[in-house]
């Protein structure tokens, strides 16, 4: 299979260049499999971290090698990597319908797809489809490569985006508020036309009206291939609603689907994300603020003496 050259970027103030310090580069590679895996899943099917059978392509594309190391001035070394590309490691994909409007294109490879998921969270997209809870988790977890003795910032000088991303220690701290702010998933029914069945993927799309769409990832027992009888017809599917940080309904991991009758027109709607309220932040002060506590301790008077507590419970007796 024909690859391409990709590579980290490490920055650090020591332990770089030529001859990196093994606990700054170990980490990387212990945990760059992991993030491309998830990254390429998200790509492909939009779910970092898919249940069931994977397709073979999707874990070929993910398949990326070391090929060696190389300084870049005293303070940052470079990890080289071969990388297939998409277009060599899942062309079965490419012969189907595009499910994605952004979709990975042939010529990219896995590091752009990490790349742009990271210059998204840096932004605080919250309506990206680049990142799930379980990519934002997963790249929350750098935050410990970070900081005094350690790494600086690992970029992407090589992939071919018109911004790429990188991750440095505010990256991690976004992805890890942002994926404490992405609502819980929850249960659901929802009903539409299944308008695209994409069998190799195990995807469904199913067209509510009035613009609205519903993507869906198959995780029921039955074989996807079975719900071709379902093509262009009113369905009403049963799952886990997963959500962006915005509340925006990302997809539906469904494991049932139905015949709609008129009854399940009450679900032929796009389902929200329940908020969860962010107590610490609310309680946080701003600079010079007294908190609630003290204004109220304020408003106690002083402690009285013996002599006026004694006078206080005889006038109430």
């Amino acid at each position: 299979m024909k690859t391409i050259e990709r590579s980290f970027r490490l920055e650090a103030s020591e332990g770089l260049g030529g001859k990196p310090r093994p606990e700054l580069i170990g980490p990387v590679l212990a945990h760059l499999h992991e993030t491309l895996q998830d990254s390429v899943r998200m790509g492909f099917l939009h779910s970092s971290r898919a249940r069931g059978r994977v397709p073979t392509s999707l874990r070929l594309a993910a398949d990326v090698r070391y090929v060696g190391h190389s300084a870049d001035g005293d303070t940052a070394t470079l990890l080289h990597f071969e990388a297939p590309t998409f277009g060599e490691a899942a062309a079965d994909l490419y012969r189907q319908q595009s499910l994605w409007e952004d979709g990975p294109q042939p010529e990219q490879t896995a590091f752009e797809l990490l790349g742009a998921a990271l210059s998204d969270i840096a932004g605080r997209c919250a309506d990206s489809n680049r990142f799930d809870s379980g990519l934002l988790h997963r790249l929350a977890r750098y935050r410990r490569m970070f900081g005094r003795g350690h790494l600086n910032r690992i970029a992407l000088p090589d992939v071919a985006l018109p911004h790429p991303g990188q991750l440095d220690a505010a990256v991690a701290e976004s992805a890890k508020a942002m994926y404490s702010a992405t609502p819980p998933s929850r249960r659901v029914r929802v009903t539409g036309r299944l308008d695209v069945l994409g069998v190799s993927q195990g995807i469904l799309k199913l067209d509510l009206g009035n613009g609205n769409v519903v993507t869906a990832r198959w995780e029921g027992d039955i074989d996807v291939v079975a719900l071709r009888d379902h093509l262009n017809r009113d369905v009403v599917i049963e799952g886990n609603a997963i959500f962006r940080p915005s509340g925006g309904l990302l997809r539906v991991d469904a494991s049932a689907i139905a015949a709609a009758t008129a009854r399940d027109d009450f679900f032929r709607t796009v389902p929200a994300g329940i908020m969860a309220t962010d107590w610490q932040r609310i309680a946080r002060l701003r600079p010079n603020e007294k908190s609630a506590y003290l204004r109220i301790l304020g408003g106690i008077p002083a402690e009285e003496s013996d002599e006026e507590f004694a006078a206080a419970v005889e006038a109430l007796s």
